[in-house]
């Protein structure tokens, strides 16, 4: 995942995104990270990073536009879109859609974006990009496998105490939230102590302790911690099968 930010934005907005996907466990190009000394930014960033990379978050701010290297890089994302399909996540950081140059308006006006700010915090953001990525794990599984726990086929499941716990989860309101992810948790819990968990989905060991670390089982609001959930232990079920 790309990340297009101004220098002006790195220690709030730019930092506050790659805090929350990296605690997520998703791969991050950052450039304080990734370049050293010598390496020439501009070829490594664009000629490299950008086209190796399926997912962009943009972080519009004022700071943007007044940063050369920053609109550079939103410019070179949008021609790759015109390539190849990409996703990209437009973030207004301090500013509202109609603050945008109209030329950037109609970049984004058909995407997804969130209007965020200094209160409001990136994680509701970054939890929609994790939901994103998840749901594409699951598209492009060679299985023929639902992004739904509840339309999930059950005959699959050769565990009795799992299967038990699925049809219990099922059988809860869409509104208790609470219950949800603590089944969801006790779910996934149950996988890794017994080990069956491969080595290739220990990424989303990382989501669930994270989702577990900052709800604390708690969710007075879904802001899509139930879809991530749900989708980490589908995605886990399947690598078990």
């Amino acid at each position: 995942m790309f990340m297009c930010f101004s220098s002006g934005d790195r220690y709030t907005a730019a930092k506050s995104c790659l805090y929350h996907l990296k605690n997520y466990g998703i791969p991050v190009w950052y450039d304080y990270h990734e370049l050293i000394l010598g390496d020439k930014k501009k070829e490594k960033n664009f000629e490299y990073a950008i086209k190796h990379n399926t997912y962009f978050i943009v972080i519009y701010s004022k700071n943007l536009f007044q940063s050369p290297c920053a609109v550079e890089e939103e410019k070179r994302i949008f021609n790759e879109l015109k390539e190849r399909n990409i996703f990209i996540f437009p973030i207004l950081y301090n500013i509202t859609f109609h603050d945008l140059p109209v030329e950037y308006q109609n970049k984004i006006e058909n995407l997804i974006y969130n209007e965020i700010n200094d209160q409001t915090g990136t994680l509701l953001s970054v939890n929609q990009i994790v939901t994103k990525f998840l749901v594409d794990k699951i598209n492009k599984s060679p299985l023929d496998i639902t992004p739904s726990l509840s339309e999930y086929d059950l005959s699959a499941i050769k565990e009795p105490y799992i299967y038990k716990l699925l049809q219990t989860y099922n059988s809860i309101s869409r509104d208790n939230f609470n219950a949800q992810i603590s089944m969801i948790y006790s779910l996934y819990l149950y996988l890794r102590e017994n080990d069956l968990i491969c080595n290739e989905a220990l990424y989303l060991c990382k989501i669930l302790e994270y989702l577990f670390t900052f709800t604390k089982l708690n969710i007075q609001y879904n802001h899509k911690e139930i879809i991530i959930a749900e989708l980490s232990l589908i995605l886990l079920l399947n690598g078990m099968l």
